[in-house]
């Protein structure tokens, strides 16, 4: 019998795709402009190599509930990448790394070329720097000590532990980068990935592949939204 396509799967995948043309530096579509105004206070583009947390979501949703969508697609679907390495965790927008349960994004600290854990990390004596290194590295405003401590002691102890065995570059950034360097549709290499880790259908897919077979193996796009064919118009 074959293979029933997964919609839930099928339809992020889809919504994923267009993360692929909003980063695309080369797409110069005015729409954009809308999009980058609200991520703007997040990093932009930053957002999306980000473990992200539902907080964040809310919050676009607020302003825009199709990008909170596409968000949230694109967050079930890079979850199932392999774990990231500690020492190249990505500091901001962390879903692990919370304080008051908000997280966290110093827009001036990223504007400065902070990203990860283990900038802020002094290898030599296995603690994370003083405040007046990450000063004299970065220029960051002797003001921002509280910012600072606040942040340090919001990373979870496990990251902190592992921090000196891990380095190799983080599998989400990566990623993105390969996304971006296909020329061709993307939306089945979303689909694939998410059929990979997924362990057996519902029961209520079952129930329907066995009534109909093959005849549910393709999807077609006559019902589906309105925002949901224009996507894949795109792709």
């Amino acid at each position: 019998m074959a293979q029933l396509t997964n919609i839930d799967s099928f339809l992020n995948a889809v919504k994923c795709s267009w993360v692929k043309r909003y980063l695309d530096n080369t797409n110069t579509s005015k729409w954009k402009l809308f999009y980058q105004k609200i991520l703007k206070k997040y990093g932009d583009s930053l957002l999306f190599e980000c473990n992200i947390s539902n907080t964040i979501l809310h919050e676009i949703a607020n302003e825009n509930i199709f990008l909170s969508d596409v968000l949230s697609a694109w967050s079930d679907v890079t979850h199932n990448l392999e774990t990231q390495t500690s020492s190249r965790t990505i500091l901001w927008n962390n879903k692990n790394i919370t304080s008051n349960n908000k997280t966290f994004f110093y827009k001036d600290w990223f504007e400065r070329s902070i990203k990860y854990v283990n900038q802020l990390y002094d290898y030599r004596i296995k603690d994370f720097k003083s405040f007046d290194n990450i000063c004299y590295i970065y220029g960051i405003p002797s003001n921002n000590f509280l910012k600072y401590c606040t942040l340090i002691k919001s990373i979870p102890i496990h990251i902190k532990s592992e921090i000196n065995t891990n380095n190799t570059p983080c599998t989400q950034t990566t990623f993105i980068e390969n996304i971006l360097g296909r020329k061709n549709k993307t939306s089945k290499i979303f689909y694939t990935l998410q059929i990979k880790n997924l362990t057996e259908n519902s029961k209520i897919q079952n129930k329907w592949q066995v009534l109909f077979g093959e005849k549910m193996n393709l999807i077609g796009n006559t019902y589906l939204p309105c925002h949901i064919k224009q996507l894949l118009k795109a792709h």
